[in-house]
């Protein structure tokens, strides 16, 4: 609970709290890395010189670094960076908000007030495993690869609906119009 400390507000409680599954949160991006490698064997062959494609030794050295540099980043790059990322991720349910911490330097804090919630959209990646797409009030707060999905979105839609009736009671028509 110290954790969350500085993120709850008074009488806020947590209803849930979870994280990205590691492998699936680090290989989410997979298709990145199939095109790199395609990328990388053309740079490579054009690298050698013996390609179709001739051009002066000066062009050859930057086009052959800035390959390999976009090429490695794209490759191998992102995955480490989602990985060390990975270690700074939870979500966070409240009676009140939902709540995305992440960040590799520094922590950026995402929120939805549950009043806002408009839209709870599943993308299933496996039998247990989906990501979660909420939006409400103009934004969308995207939860990657969470395990046991239905824990977060059977509580989610119960206190979206009590949150929905009471800013509708907080609201009522002015009497005698």
């Amino acid at each position: 609970m110290s954790r969350w400390n500085n993120i709850l507000q008074p009488d806020e409680y947590i209803v849930w709290q979870g994280r990205p599954a590691p492998r699936a949160y680090t290989f989410r991006n997979w298709r990145w890395s199939m095109q790199a490698v395609a990328g990388l064997a053309m740079v490579l062959f054009f690298r050698q010189g013996t390609g179709p494609l001739q051009v002066d030794p000066a062009v050859d050295r930057w086009w052959t670094w800035a390959g390999l540099v976009v090429g490695l980043w794209a490759g191998v790059g992102h995955l480490i960076w989602a990985r060390l990322e990975w270690e700074q991720v939870f979500y966070l349910l409240t009676n009140r908000r939902l709540v995305a911490v992440s960040g590799l330097w520094g922590r950026r804090l995402r929120v939805l007030p549950l009043a806002e919630l408009e839209d709870v959209e599943q993308v299933p990646l496996g039998e247990a495993l989906a990501t979660v797409k909420v939006s409400g009030g103009g934004r969308r707060l995207t939860l990657f690869c969470l395990e046991h999905p239905r824990l977060l979105v059977q509580p989610l839609s119960a206190l979206a609906e009590v949150a929905l009736r009471n800013s509708a009671v907080a609201v009522d028509p002015v009497e005698g119009i």
